[in-house]
């Protein structure tokens, strides 16, 4: 059932097996999980079922780094979380295999589980996002139809997958209405995690609504999964007994934010490469991407990007990364025209910039570049196009001064807000350089015309975004290390796990979102696995203690029911 926790009464206690916190892409995953099961599930999420602006300020905060995206326009505040439409355009690709290993050229890196650990729970990822769960091999496939010739030694084509029902809120939003054991409350804040007199076991969780309404919540396990920002928000703002913050010993919560830096770069001419590079271009329409326009049901193709081999990273001591290719003017884009671009993405998503006098003071600062970006881009949708440039997405290493913290400005809830301090480290700003030199190396030596020049190139200094947050509560096996271990409990807590691209302790070089998918599935499977140790415990305790042989057993709660109603 889904609930309005604004009508809830005054105080009320609610009690469960597993409360998860947060319906975006990990909460819906767990959530939709445990449906159907023999247990109570409790699913809190602060926004509504539908986008809310007043809630949404919750998100706000403050820039105190690298110029970025407001955070209330980063995320979305609504059950689906930012797959919703507003968000996330549903491009899935999984990490590879380096993406886990530990790099001697990257500090901190190396996660605790690897590829093949998630191998199965990505399949269940891509059956969840609505895509083949075959669709590993097929874009491995793929990759080798009708693009760009590549060497293969330094950059190779990158197939990824574009999910046909991306936005969890609608897909999952009847299941869990129908779903007898899970109880879904909209527009419920969780303001602080409850502990023990140690901070080892949570027993129990204050939540609010913007209307006044408190209450709160017990459970043997609470599941964070509040978003990259947020995660760390909730346990850095539960301070009554750990005075720096839950699962924060290493004071590792909210250190080594991690994003994907995005740099426009070169220019790449030949009006005879425009059906190739039209799949290379995100902006190009999902439609054209059918494998067969006519049939509605038909795969989606998989857009391509040029990325840097595995061989490159490690003989070149460098970050992952990849390349969209999309239109540009002859004159190429700067700072104006990137401005002008991303008001008309937010506007197509019905969104307004809170910093919108900003961009269009960019904007104004040079209208015939700006004047410039838009033409390309209306024209490449009735002509084919005859300039490209790259826009490379960047992996970011983990770095503890690239953080977010308290703020001492308060929001609605009377909560103190996020302060972002994003930064690049040297290493990012190398691999820029070098990717560039590669790329374009391997396409000139194809025969494709190339121009690289810096007036063409944005600043290394300055790279812009692609709104994933990720690193904040990162995963390790050494507690000192890390804020949650190998299964996603916070290192030193019994009861507490967090699930999401917090967690990420590296994040490959863009799409995290079949990631967080596939992690959740993992994290579902092992609290299954716990209730069901704690059923059978609670079986044989009871039988040791005195029940006759062949007596039924009554497992205490929800255990030992195959189905449980919240409406009983």
């Amino acid at each position: 059932m889904i609930e309005d926790a604004r009508h809830l009464s005054e105080g009320s206690a609610l009690q469960c097996d597993v409360c998860i916190v947060g319906a975006g892409a990990a909460g819906l995953t767990l959530a939709s999980e445990f449906a159907g099961s023999p247990y109570k599930v409790l699913l809190l999420e602060s926004g509504g079922l539908e986008y809310d602006s007043t809630v949404q300020q919750l998100y706000k905060g403050a820039n105190v780094g690298l110029l970025y995206e407001p955070l209330d326009l980063c995320r979305v505040r609504t059950f689906g979380g930012s797959t919703d439409p507003r968000g996330w355009g549903g491009w899935c690709k999984p990490l590879a295999d380096i993406d886990f290993e530990q790099r001697d050229w990257v500090p901190l890196s190396g996660w605790p589980i690897g590829k093949r650990d998630l191998a199965p729970y990505y399949r269940r990822a891509f059956a969840t996002l609505s895509l083949n769960p075959d669709t590993e091999r097929l874009a491995d496939e793929d990759s080798r139809k009708d693009v760009l010739p590549t060497a293969g030694v330094y950059c190779h084509n990158e197939p990824c997958p574009l999910s046909p029902a991306p936005h969890l809120g609608y897909v999952k939003r009847e299941q869990l209405r129908a779903a007898s054991n899970v109880r879904v409350l909209v527009h419920a804040n969780v303001t602080e995690i409850e502990t023990d007199d140690l901070a080892r076991q949570v027993t129990g969780l204050k939540v609010a609504t913007l209307n006044g309404t408190r209450f709160s919540v017990s459970a043997p396990y609470v599941l964070l999964a509040a978003g990259g920002v947020e995660n760390a928000r909730v346990l850095l703002l539960s301070d009554t007994v750990q005075k720096n913050g839950l699962g924060n010993d290493s004071g590792f919560v909210g250190s080594c934010f991690m994003e994907h830096p995005r740099y426009a770069w070169g220019r790449l001419s030949g009006e005879h490469l425009a059906p190739i590079i039209r799949r290379y271009d995100p902006g190009t329409p999902v439609g054209q991407r059918r494998a067969n326009a006519d049939n509605p049901d038909a795969l989606p193709l998989f857009g391509a990007s040029l990325a840097l081999t595995e061989k490159a990273q490690r003989e070149h001591h460098l970050l992952g990364a990849r390349s969209w290719l999309v239109p540009v003017s002859a004159s190429g884009e700067r700072e104006a025209g990137r401005e002008i671009k991303e008001l008309v993405f937010w506007l197509k998503k019905r969104r307004i910039p809170s910093d919108t006098s900003r961009r269009i003071l960019g904007v104004l600062g040079d209208l015939p570049n700006a004047a410039g970006a838009v033409s390309a881009h209306l024209l490449a949708k009735l002509r084919p196009a005859r300039q490209w440039q790259f826009i490379t997405v960047l992996e970011q290493d983990p770095d503890r001064t690239s953080r977010v913290s308290l703020d001492t400005a308060r929001d609605a809830l009377g909560l103190r807000r996020i302060k972002i301090d994003w930064r690049v480290s040297p290493l990012v700003k190398h691999t820029f350089r070098k990717t560039r030199e590669l790329f374009a190396g391997d396409l000139r030596a194809a025969g494709i015309d190339v121009s690289t020049a810096d007036e063409l190139n944005q600043s290394e200094d300055a790279p812009r975004w692609v709104w994933h947050h990720m690193g904040t509560t990162r995963m390790s096996a050494d507690p000192a290390q890390g804020v949650v271990d190998a299964d996603c409990r916070v290192h030193g807590m019994t009861n507490l796990y967090v699930a999401g691209s917090s967690v990420f302790p590296t994040v490959g070089n863009d799409m995290p979102t079949i990631t967080i998918v596939a992690l959740a599935h993992r994290l579902a499977d092992h609290i299954k696995l716990k209730l069901s140790k704690t059923t059978t415990s609670d079986a044989k305790r009871l039988r040791t203690d005195g029940a006759p042989p062949g007596a039924r057993i009554a497992v205490p709660d929800a255990y030992a029911r195959n189905e449980t109603n919240y409406a009983d």
